[in-house]
C-alpha cells in the first residue's frame, strides 16, 4: 500500500513537470512550429548550435564526461511523445505497453532522450529561444551524456535527478529556476527520482 502510495506521488510530480508556463505559446501563429519549413529548421539550428555549449557547461559545472558525440534531434508531437514515455515506463516496469499508460502524467511529457539511438526528442513547439526551452535541452543532453559515459543506475527513474539538478542550475543563470518555470520543486525532484519497488 505504501509502495502504490509513493508511486501515485512520483506520478504527479512528474505529471507536475509538464505543466509549464513555457507550454504557453499564445505568441505563436497556429501551426507555425508544428508545420515544417523555416520555422522547424529555425529551431533546428538553434538546438544544434547549443549543444556544445550545453555539453561543455555540463561537463565543467557536474561530474559528467566532456564527450563531444553530438545526439540527433528531432521533432515530434507530445502526443508521439507520450507514447513513446508510456512504452519505455511499461518496459522497464515489466508491465504490457497499456499498463504502463498514466493519461494524466503522459500528457504532459516535455521531451526524452532515446539510449538506443541516441536522439533527444523535443516538442513540435520547441523554438529554443527562452531560457525554459534552452533547459530541456540541458534536461535531455544530461541523458546523453550519462548514456556514452555508460552510467549505471539502480533504477531508469535515478538518472532524472541530476537532469533536473542541471536544468535547475541553467535556468539560474537567467535569473529563473525549475520551480517557477515548470513548478518542480527539488523535494519533487527527489521524490520522482527515487526508485520504489
Amino acid at each position: 500500500m505504501f509502495k502504490q502510495f509513493l508511486l501515485a506521488v512520483a506520478i504527479s510530480a512528474l505529471a507536475l513537470l509538464g505543466s509549464s508556463k513555457a507550454d504557453c505559446r499564445d505568441d505563436l501563429e497556429p501551426g507555425v512550429a508544428a508545420g515544417s519549413g523555416q520555422p522547424r529548421l529555425d529551431a533546428t539550428r538553434v538546438a544544434e548550435d547549443l549543444l556544445d555549449e550545453v555539453a561543455g557547461w555540463l561537463s565543467s559545472n557536474f561530474d559528467l564526461p566532456a564527450i563531444k558525440d553530438r545526439p540527433a534531434i528531432e521533432f515530434t508531437s507530445k502526443a508521439r511523445l507520450a507514447t513513446m514515455r508510456a512504452s519505455d515506463r511499461a518496459h522497464w516496469q515489466g508491465l504490457a505497453r497499456d499498463e504502463g499508460i498514466d493519461r494524466l502524467a503522459l500528457r504532459t511529457v516535455v521531451a526524452l532522450y532515446d539510449n538506443n539511438s541516441k536522439t533527444i526528442f523535443l516538442p513540435d513547439d520547441w523554438i529554443g529561444k527562452s531560457p525554459a526551452d534552452q533547459s530541456v535541452l540541458v534536461h535531455e543532453m544530461v541523458h546523453h551524456l550519462q548514456n556514452l559515459a555508460k552510467l549505471k543506475f539502480e533504477c531508469p527513474m535515478a538518472r532524472e535527478k541530476l537532469a533536473y539538478m542541471a536544468q535547475d542550475k541553467w535556468l539560474r543563470r537567467f535569473g529563473t529556476s525549475l520551480e517557477s518555470e515548470f513548478d518542480v520543486d527539488m523535494f519533487t525532484v527527489l521524490i520522482s527520482s527515487a526508485c520504489m519497488y
